[in-house]
């Protein structure tokens, strides 16, 4: 029997009103949660008479596994076993799917109602969007070409997209068409207008207001010259108190010399010039006169989202298939319209509980608040609301907390214990955080009302006495070594660390035995905000011979296999109809060179020239499924394709098993919803090329083997784990914060914001707005964010970061406007380390032996060189150039090859790869390698770095530029580059590319750079 404390025991038995349970992390949440039922169990009340909501069906199946368990340990509730695989145990979604199939009539529905995917629907929108686009145009519609016209360029792509996701967010509330059909009218209207430009107004008298109290304070605390220099440069402007005065008044020239105020001063010259922007408009009749200008243009966007509508309802209702947004607005409207059926769900259930009630969106409070009656327990925690982008709504959770504070409108309960971490480890994370998050800025005040406290008296009986346990911070300085990028620092940084962590036996304390153990790979963790780095991450692990497990959801539309099978499909259509066109030479050609057959270029180019395809395997295989096309459904064609083309056992060659079956079983699924649709095998051809080419987002996870190894995800994937030790790293990444810039986008407060058109695109006033309110809840998540990674650990957390000092030092100035300038986790941990100066730890570069040869291959069996019988398989990718936009560094050619040049390529390839394996300074009798270190130019070679492969990307000027160096030599005051040629190394189209090396090494390494090229088989070297 657990031991509860007074906090958990009034969360398990607390009646009689609302309940809201605000649970820190490591408070036990789940296990007082399940607590709260086993309790409700004994008083008499029957599991099914228990309503209890989560998010994923991966919760819901948990929930139900940990009150089974703890239901078998009570021989009193055994019969209540019977039913817990039926128990209202659910999502919010499958709960609305229950409501509205047993009162399908209601809505003139049939009860199997089906669900629809996701990315079926948004290729059909895009379809019927274009079909509304196509009717606008030949109707010649004066608003909607006038829409295009002002605000597109090449194409209307990129408003169609705009369009779609207004779309998306007004199909969340209940009320869209009400909405939709009062839209103009009501923020239109001249109360509207006057309303939202006083809220503009008010904006440029705050951010001058705090322009006044710096100023203030300058004058108070600087010398009386400095002052009156001051006064002179900003009298007039403190003075103004309208919109034309402050705009009249900004032509400011502030004063160079400062003494104590060099922080003041930065701070006014980044708000005058906000303000500058904020005062673009001539005056506040020419705000108005714009935002009226912009009423076409939302005249147009609503009657198009109003047809894209009607569109989709009757395809819906057609197929008898909807979205899960649409269950939810039908419970709604079935529970809203029928007050019998609302009664009878409000009196049957004992008590509505709800996990994560952080999480919760603004339709699912509405479903809720239907359908409750003074019996709602809601479990979760504002600070850990990380998911914004799924529309959940923190501030739900907010007012009810807030409200029910008192005690009067509901009970409130804190679980502020902490069983998870070490002392230090809290006393760390509540440091930092009654420092950055409050009402304000993260949604909760921490200081007063949310700072955790140790709990766990297993750390207490348990001490090591040479570990350290409060937090620390490896700084480094960004520009040491600016060869090596910021994320290959922290990932040497961190392998290292862990390396010497396990050689020297740092101790963990075994939680299940509660005694210490030397440190395994697997009780480290990375976790990062984001995952672009993985990859780089993995092969520094691997250079490093430390085991890496990746932690990440994968892009099924991305993936190579999906490919295939697209090809595949689009293949037998094309052999069905006969057609061997164009298309259908770059569909066989794919498959050929997969991994399904692997064959050369050579033979495809013969099998072409000499149209013998219809021999090939590829062919009859192909006609043997087109022969039964008319005849298949979208999921016999599927099934019969992967087995014809076998393709299980095919594709474990190539990867990853385990994430094929996943892709494959993903789209079995879809072709079965396809396939209820009224969809064809050709259609789904369509639908498949439809689905990659527009980069569908579907995300699918592929469950990691527990073993020992280091691990790395994301903040998302931490949560609801825990690690004993955490490091944190790209710290520095900038926070994305690119959606405020769309040029059409919709707010729940503004409305569809669009730009006015005036001699130009100009932006709304309202946007200005939209940003203040938009960066502060996403600068509120990135707060929350820290809060989930940090909680994740255990017994240490380790910050990997380039610290720097910045103007949020200075706390004496520190206002909530300065902190809205946190662009990066990076600003907010320079906000608090002075706080833990001893707890910084310089980095020392020497120590870390940074090192660029984790690029190349680790050792390889070379053994298969001296066979006859060696095989060289090149397996080649296809990615459409059409969608990527790249410059290469390189030469292009695009002439047929003969045999012979196709023979020296292959040998070209070759002892490329072997210059690449040998080691320079240890060539054996590698005939190649010799030849060329007898050159001059490498007699120094051992005194130098030897880099192989040197692959680097970066941007400028819009582009992107690519190259790999073959040979880089660097040496202490300067660097060698060798390019090798199989022969010909006269070709002045090499420059280009070797310039473009020399330029990008040069920069990266502010050292001299020569150039040579080296002809392999003349064995001669051309000085470039």
């Amino acid at each position: 029997m657990p031991s509860w404390t007074k906090e958990q025991e009034l969360a398990i038995t607390s009646e009689g009103k609302n309940i809201i349970v605000s649970a820190g992390a490591g408070s036990g949440k789940t296990a007082v949660l399940t607590a709260r039922v086993i309790r409700k169990l004994k008083d008499g009340i029957d599991i099914n008479k228990l309503l209890v909501l989560t998010f994923t069906n991966e919760a819901a199946g948990e929930m139900k596994t940990r009150i089974r368990d703890e239901i078998r340990k009570i021989s009193s509730l055994k019969e209540q076993l019977n039913y817990i695989d039926n128990s209202y145990i659910t999502t919010f979604d499958s709960f609305a799917l229950s409501i509205v199939s047993k009162y399908h009539y209601l809505l003139n529905l049939s009860k199997k109602i089906d669900i629809i995917d996701s990315s079926i629907m948004n290729i059909k929108r895009e379809e019927f969007l274009d079909k509304i686009f196509n009717a606008l145009y030949d109707e010649k519609r004066e608003d909607f070409l006038r829409l295009i016209g002002d605000f597109c360029v090449k194409d209307d792509k990129d408003i169609k997209k705009q369009i779609l996701k207004i779309n998306s967010a007004l199909d969340l509330k209940y009320d869209k068409k009400e909405y939709m059909d009062s839209y103009i009218s009501n923020y239109y209207s001249n109360y509207y207008i006057d309303n939202i430009i006083e809220e503009y107004k008010k904006l440029i008298l705050d951010k001058k207001s705090e322009i006044t109290d710096i100023y203030n304070y300058i004058l108070e605390y600087e010398d009386s010259k400095i002052c009156e220099k001051y006064i002179e440069a900003l009298s007039n402007f403190v003075n103004s108190n309208n919109y034309d005065d402050i705009k009249n008044n900004l032509n400011i020239v502030l004063p160079r010399i400062v003494k104590n105020s060099k922080e003041e001063k930065m701070r006014i010259s980044e708000l005058l010039e906000e303000l500058r922007e904020l005062t673009i408009y001539e005056d506040l009749e020419e705000i108005r006169t714009i935002y009226l200008s912009t009423k076409d243009y939302a005249i147009v966007i609503i009657d198009i989202i109003k047809e894209l509508d009607s569109m989709l309802e009757k395809y819906k209702k057609y197929n008898n298939s909807y979205e899960f947004v649409d269950i939810a607005k039908m419970a709604i409207r079935i529970v809203s319209d029928n007050e019998e059926i609302r009664n009878e769900i409000k009196y049957f259930y004992n008590e509505i509980m709800i996990d994560e009630y952080q999480d919760t969106n603004d339709l699912q409070e509405s479903f809720i608040n239907l359908i409750e009656n003074n019996n709602v327990y809601m479990v979760g925690d504002i600070k850990q609301s990380i998911y914004r982008f799924r529309n959940a709504n923190p501030f739900i959770f907010k007012s009810k907390y807030d409200l029910y504070s008192d005690n009067l409108s509901g009970i409130k309960i804190d679980l502020l214990k902490n069983f998870r971490s070490r002392k230090e480890v809290l006393n760390d994370i509540n440091k930092i955080f009654t420092k950055i998050m409050d009402d304000f800025l993260g949604g909760a005040d921490y200081y007063k009302s949310h700072q955790m406290v140790f709990g766990n008296r297993l750390y207490d009986e348990n001490v090591m006495e040479n570990n350290n346990n409060f937090m620390e911070i490896y700084n480094y300085n960004y520009k040491d070594f600016k060869e090596f990028s910021n994320a290959e620092k922290e990932a040497f940084i961190i392998a290292n660390d862990i390396q010497n962590k396990i050689d020297n036996n740092y101790m963990i304390l075994d939680k299940h035995t509660g005694i210490f153990r030397k440190s395994k790979y697997s009780d480290f963790c990375i976790i990062m905000d984001r995952g672009s780095d993985f990859e780089l991450y993995k092969k520094i692990f691997e250079y490093k011979n430390i085991p890496l497990s990746v932690y990440q959801d994968e892009k099924l539309t991305t993936e190579y296999d999906m490919y295939i099978i697209k090809n595949l499909v689009k293949l037998i259509i094309k052999v069905k109809e006969n057609k061997f066109d164009q298309e259908f030479r770059y569909y066989y050609t794919s498959i050929a060179r997969s991994y399904l057959f692997e064959i050369s270029d050579e033979d495809i180019l013969k099998t072409f020239k000499n149209n013998s395809f219809i021999d090939s395997n590829i062919y009859k295989l192909s006609s043997e499924i087109a022969r039964s096309l008319d005849n298949m459904s979208c999921h016999s064609f599927l099934n019969e394709v992967l087995d014809k083309f076998n393709f299980y056992e095919k594709c474990i060659s190539y990867r990853n098993i385990e994430g094929s079956m996943v892709r494959v079983l993903y789209l079995q699924k879809i072709a079965s919803n396809l396939e209820n649709l009224g969809y064809t095998p050709y259609s789904f051809a369509d639908y498949l090329s439809k689905m990659i080419d527009s980069d569908q987002d579907i995300k699918y996870k592929i469950n990691t083997s527990d073993n020992d190894a280091v691990k790395i995800m994301n903040i998302h994937k931490s949560k609801g784990l825990e690690f004993p030790v955490c490091y944190y790293s790209g710290l520095y990444k900038k926070f994305n914060i690119r959606d405020v810039s769309e040029r059409f986008m919709f707010d729940s407060k503004y409305g569809i914001v669009t730009p006015y058109y005036k001699e130009g695109i100009g932006t709304l006033f309202t946007k200005f707005l939209i940003k203040e309110n938009y960066i502060k809840e996403e600068i509120s998540e990135k707060i929350r964010l820290l809060y989930v990674a940090m909680t994740r650990a255990r017994e240490k957390m380790i910050l990997v970061a380039p610290l720097d000092d910045n103007i949020y030092n200075n706390e004496k100035i520190v206002s909530n406007s300065l902190r809205l300038k946190y662009r990066s986790f990076l600003d907010i941990i320079n906000t608090i380390k002075d706080n833990f100066d001893s707890s910084i730890f310089n980095i020392n570069f020497e120590d870390i032996k940074l090192n660029k040869d984790y690029k190349l291959y680790k050792t390889r069996d070379l053994s298969f060189l001296n066979s006859d019988n060696r095989k060289i398989v090149k397996k080649n990718i296809h990615v459409d150039d059409s969608l990527i936009i790249e410059e290469k560094f390189s030469k292009v050619n695009y002439d047929l090859k003969t045999l012979e040049e196709l023979n020296n390529m292959k040998l070209g390839t070759y002892i490329h790869y072997l210059f690449e394996v040998t080691d320079f300074n240890n060539p054996g009798d590698n005939v190649y390698v010799n030849k060329l270190l007898k050159h001059d130019l490498f007699k120094n070679i051992k005194d130098a770095n030897i880099y192989k492969e040197y692959e680097f990307i970066y941007e400028e000027d819009d582009s992107i530029y690519h190259g790999v160096i073959d040979l880089m030599i660097v040496y202490n005051d300067y660097i060698d580059i060798v390019d090798y040629k199989l022969s010909n190394i006269a070709d002045d189209s090499y420059k280009m590319q070797l310039e473009g090396y020399r330029k990008y090494i040069s920069s990266k390494f502010n050292k001299n750079v020569n150039i040579y090229l080296y002809s392999i088989l003349k064995d001669t070297i051309r000085v470039v």
